[in-house]
């Protein structure tokens, strides 16, 4: 039986969170889509899955977690879906601070890219559309909605940014 549920979250954390709690409850990943999950019947604590921003992976990369036994159940739009089966101990992607630091660094610039094309590109629209009376509706329409696009990437930036400063405290903590 497959199961098929339309989530947005704003927070990878939270969204892995949540893909874990159906698996506890029998609900395990098949595919995972911009906000779109299928889930298949199966045993409930089955596996453990982790979620990961994957730009600019290599081949080796994912050749070396299919050696540690990690299934990569879903790829899409940069973003990638693992499981592990519990049995086998604790998974984690990343086992270190520093590594997750710049992960999270990563992460962050890809965001504040797209935050700033939405940004640019809202304005540019917005502009059009003021001085422009035959497609000004269409082109105020599409700045508007590049700017919101743009104001909910700061979501997920300053929560990275808070994740970065925990982080470096951790490193602070173990250097100092």
């Amino acid at each position: 039986m497959k199961k098929r549920m339309y989530r947005f979250f704003m927070d990878y954390e939270k969204e892995e969170r949540w893909v874990n709690d159906m698996a506890d409850r029998g609900w395990n990943l098949k595919k995972a889509v911009a906000g779109y999950f299928v889930f298949e019947k199966g045993t409930p604590e089955l596996y453990i899955y982790r979620n990961e921003f994957v730009n600019r992976k290599s081949k080796d990369y994912f050749e070396f977690l299919d050696a540690m036994n990690i299934e990569c159940v879903s790829k899409f739009g940069g973003w990638a879906y693992y499981r592990k089966l519990k049995s086998e101990g604790p998974f984690e992607i990343f086992t270190d601070t520093t590594s997750k630091f710049n992960y999270i660094k990563s992460m962050n610039r890809f965001f504040i890219l797209v935050l700033l094309l939405n940004l640019m590109t809202g304005i540019y629209n917005i502009a059009l559309g003021l001085w422009e009376s035959a497609a000004g509706l269409v082109n105020t329409s599409v700045g508007c909605m590049s700017l919101i696009v743009a104001l909910l990437l700061v979501i997920p930036i300053v929560k990275n940014e808070n994740r970065k400063k925990g982080l470096k405290q951790d490193l602070h903590i173990f250097e100092g």
